[in-house]
């Protein structure tokens, strides 16, 4: 979950209650923080942010990026991504406590397993060697289909074109073609192409984008919609090496009617709107405001930059636009602090404990796809390597008469070690109250209700980056 927005309309509701909810979950981070920091720390995690929401999400990008670079992944990061996986092969985004039973997936409550992170993990699990466990979880995603072609974010929920664009790409890892995956006849594809936004978007320029949802009063462009779903339909499996990529960027001629033959392919059309939309924003797709219902000029969306210079890589067209978007990656800090205040500079000890691994990876992985820099590449798995979480050793008593018999934490395990320990770099710490919990423990109330509106909208990759 690299960026975790959606935009799901410009309606002046949607954009109260979002507002409304930002401002409760503000005030309420406090009380989010002190929840994850009682949460036992987890070795071999990459990332020193709560995992809650996209723990998987971002430790299956992490791994992909090691790949791409040419480079095997930490043992620990693995071992921790494997001690994820549900008994049915589902992941849920984070559970803190392998030891406990995945919780059954449930749109109403919007907990358990989902096919986002079990979606991701099939791709990394793949692409690692570990078929027997990325079989399983494709598998259970498989079984999420919509009778719409389309996949939802939790099982029996309404199909969207992210859930559904996030489980072809554990399809694509698997060798499948994207109109390979049908329920009833109908294909993830027909799911997608039913999203994208056609000639009566030309206009504003929307035209070949995808809507996260259709909800019966036209179809509204989405940028992470848009990006995720270009990649997907390209077939292209993470990570995939560079291939050749033109200067052209395809779109429909929305002047002559008919339209001219051969018509561009639904992912070249995707990939022709990313191209001018980055065209638009000097190479970035810039941050939404739900607030202003409007994209904010002069922002940068990191994670939806990284997957929109994928998309292009992956399609083959867009070549100046996707090498603008390498540009402004490369020119980012791609930290927790750079993104919540826009900070032009971060300390070299704050990038230390707020470096994104789910965006980081993106942009390793965008990189190595566009033939960039391997020394870039590197680099930014790198810095993702040293936000890796390790359980410090175990030590004996002193004095004692007794030899201590507890083994190291670092000790190879067929599921995570865990600690609670909060001194190993990067780790929460082993409590959170504080003299605002009483207070703001009472807003859990509010936040619960909040949140049900709120994780319709924003729930994501945390990268979903």
């Amino acid at each position: 979950m690299v960026s975790i927005h959606r935009r799901i309309s410009r309606s002046r509701l949607t954009a109260a209650l979002l507002a409304t909810s930002a401002t409760v979950l503000v005030v309420g981070t406090p009380l989010a923080t002190a929840s994850a920091a009682t949460s036992p720390v987890q070795n071999g995690l990459f990332g020193a942010q709560d995992p809650t929401y996209d723990g998987v999400f971002r430790q299956s990008l992490a791994v992909l990026a090691y790949r791409a670079a040419g480079q095997t992944p930490p043992a620990d990061a693995v071992t921790w991504l494997l001690g994820q996986q549900c008994a049915d092969g589902g992941f849920q985004a984070f559970r803190s406590r392998t030891t406990t039973a995945c919780q059954k997936s449930d749109p109403a409550t919007y907990t358990g397993e989902d096919t986002n992170s079990t979606g991701i993990a099939a791709a990394a699990l793949r692409a690692i060697g570990q078929a027997a466990a990325a079989d399983r979880a494709l598998a259970w995603t498989l079984a999420a289909q919509n009778s719409d072609g389309g996949f939802p974010y939790y099982l029996g929920g309404a199909s969207d074109a992210n859930s559904t664009s996030v489980v072809l790409l554990g399809s694509n890892s698997a060798g499948r073609t994207p109109d390979s995956v049908q329920t009833g006849g109908i294909s993830a594809v027909h799911y997608l192409t039913s999203l994208q936004v056609g000639c009566a978007g030309a206009p504003t320029d929307d035209d070949g984008g995808f809507a996260f949802q259709d909800y019966g009063s036209g179809l509204l462009d989405n940028d992470s919609a848009s990006v995720q779903a270009t990649l997907a339909l390209s077939g292209a499996a993470l990570p995939f090496t560079p291939r050749t990529v033109s200067t052209g960027v395809p779109r429909s001629d929305c002047t002559t009617s008919p339209a001219p033959t051969p018509p561009a392919t639904p992912a070249q059309l995707g990939a022709g709107h990313l191209a001018r939309v980055l065209d638009a924003y000097s190479g970035a797709v810039p941050r939404f405001d739900f607030t202003a219902g409007a994209r904010v000029p002069g922002s940068v969306s990191a994670g939806d930059t990284a997957w929109a210079a994928l998309a292009l890589a992956a399609v083959g067209v867009g070549r100046t636009q996707l090498d603008a978007a390498l540009g402004v990656l490369s020119a980012q800090k791609m930290t927790a602090a750079n993104v919540r205040t826009g900070a032009p500079s971060v300390s070299a000890a704050a990038v230390v404990a707020t470096d994104q691994p789910g965006q980081l990876a993106l942009a390793a992985l965008a990189t190595a796809a566009a033939g960039g820099s391997a020394s870039t590449v590197d680099g930014y798995v790198a810095r993702i390597g040293a936000t890796i979480r390790i359980a410090p050793a175990a030590t004996s008593p002193s004095p004692s008469p007794t030899p201590s018999t507890t083994s190291s934490a670092t000790s190879p395990s067929p599921t995570p070690s865990v600690s609670t320990s909060s001194s190993d770099s990067g780790a929460l710490s082993a409590t959170g109250a504080t003299p605002l919990t009483p207070v703001l423990a009472q807003l859990g109330a509010v936040l619960l209700l909040l949140g049900s509106a709120l994780l319709t909208v924003t729930r994501r990759r945390g990268a979903h980056a």
